[in-house]
């Protein structure tokens, strides 16, 4: 079901230059869907707010497309529980960015109380500014929890004023995919239907993990004797067990539009991180990663643009990317579209590989500088010997720089030094810490304490 949310979503991005300039000939309607006004929400009870939207309807033209909404987080903190109030902020700060990177520059959105929000859409009517509404929400609760409940979404529509109070109308994001599906042929209902599972069903998921958190390791570079480098990722904590990691922290590791909010996510985050220690005169490299699936078509990757565009350009000199997810046997033009993407906004471009892939000329011939290899936990230096030493030889051959994650014992520093890599990370180089450090020189003596 939640990968219907994309396809509608992909459908209004498509349609937004024709209806931010259209007009149409009826004025707004209430939802169709619905017959009654909400019993469980009350009127709104901020007198700026309610004032505020009181402005707006006497003002608008009821002959023009717009709508207005109000966004709850009641389902948010409920579903969080005790630990709405030590993220609620943080809640806030991640919602105020979203609407800011998904609402038109004429539409406009304001707090209303301590949990909700008032959004404002220009030209866009009601059941398309609902669906965006909704896409905040559902992004939010994936980055919080990992997965979207879509009965628990509801935006609320105002849809005129009785009294001095301003009546709404409920719809769920689940209404609006029924309603969706409804429409769609049967073949395409029964193929969402499979989506539409319960998080239990997923063994990664039964703990209910934390929210989304960005951690950082240090990387050591071998030749300099020095640790510059900190790689940012995601994770969530799960009580009585190892945390996630990465892009297991979705629900669904392959939905395209969820790696891309966690990639976006943890770009912003650790970049406002690293500008706050920069002020404060630290000096490192942040290596974030980018999936391929981020990139892969125009719609999100000119969504990842306008994120990297962000950064500040005196950061973008201590930027370097790792490219997640590159499948084997990419030819070496769309490798080169994705390198060359990223290459404005940062220092470098690593593109993480299998030791034993056959690509490393492609990612000299794309434009990247490192190839890297992530070993799997409880992986022995025997064990990998040969994988290492091949994967040194090539990428030496072709005059690539390696890095190998997951060094975590003086073997397997010992093997990584006679296949030549330039760049260690792991246990034994240092743990993820929730704060980057200042940059330090480091001799092998010092991690053999």
């Amino acid at each position: 079901m939640l990968r219907l949310v994309g396809r509608m979503w992909d459908s209004i991005r498509g349609e937004g230059a024709t209806r931010a300039t259209s007009r149409t000939d009826r004025p707004v309607r209430a939802v169709s869907s619905c017959k009654q006004m909400d019993g469980n929400a009350p009127p709104l009870a901020d007198d700026n707010a309610a004032a505020a939207l009181r402005r707006i309807f006497a003002q608008r033209d009821p002959t023009q497309a717009g709508s207005i909404h109000l966004m709850g987080l009641e389902s948010l903190r409920d579903r969080l529980g005790g630990r709405w109030e030590p993220v609620a902020d943080r809640v806030h700060l991640l919602t105020s960015r979203l609407l800011d990177q998904y609402l038109a520059p004429q539409d406009t959105w304001f707090r209303h109380g301590a949990e909700a929000y008032v959004v404002v859409f220009a030209k866009l009517g009601p059941e398309q500014a609902r669906l965006i509404c909704a896409k905040v929400m559902e992004e939010l609760q994936v980055l919080l929890l990992g997965e979207a409940d879509t009965a628990s979404i509801t935006v609320r529509t105002a849809v005129h004023e009785i009294g001095s109070d301003v009546m709404l109308v409920p719809a769920s994001l689940k209404e609006m995919l029924d309603d969706a599906a409804a429409s769609l042929a049967k073949a395409d209902m029964i193929g969402n239907a499979a989506f539409d599972r319960n998080v239990g069903d997923r063994p990664g998921m039964v703990e209910k993990p934390g929210p989304l958190e960005v951690r950082y390791r240090p990387v050591w570079d071998v030749q300099r004797q020095v640790v510059s480098v900190f790689i940012a990722r995601t994770c969530r904590t799960r009580p009585g067990r190892s945390p996630l990691w990465a892009y297991d922290c979705l629900e669904d590791p392959e939905d395209p539009q969820h790696i891309l909010a966690m990639d976006l996510h943890l770009i912003r985050d650790a970049v406002e991180t690293a500008l706050e220690l920069y002020e404060n005169r630290f000096r490192f490299f942040l290596s974030v990663p980018v999936h391929f699936e981020s990139l892969a078509v125009l719609g999100r990757r000119r969504e990842m643009v306008a994120t990297l565009q962000a950064i500040p350009a005196h950061m973008r000199a201590f930027m370097t990317y790792h490219l997640y997810g590159v499948p084997p046997g990419v030819p070496t033009g769309r490798l080169a579209e994705m390198v060359g993407t990223l290459r404005p906004y940062g220092r470098t471009t690593m593109v993480v590989v299998d030791p034993f892939s056959n690509d490393l000329p492609t990612l000299v011939a794309a434009g990247a500088r490192v190839a890297s290899v992530l070993l799997p936990p409880g992986l022995s230096a025997e064990r990998a010997r040969a994988e290492l030493l091949r994967f040194g030889a090539v990428a030496a051959k072709n005059r690539l720089s390696t890095s190998v994650e997951g060094v975590d014992s003086l073997a397997m520093e010992r093997l990584c030094e006679d296949a030549g890599i330039n760049f260690l990370s792991g246990d034994l180089i240092g743990d993820w810490v929730e704060v980057p450090e200042h940059a330090a020189r480091r001799s092998l003596a010092d991690f053999r304490r």
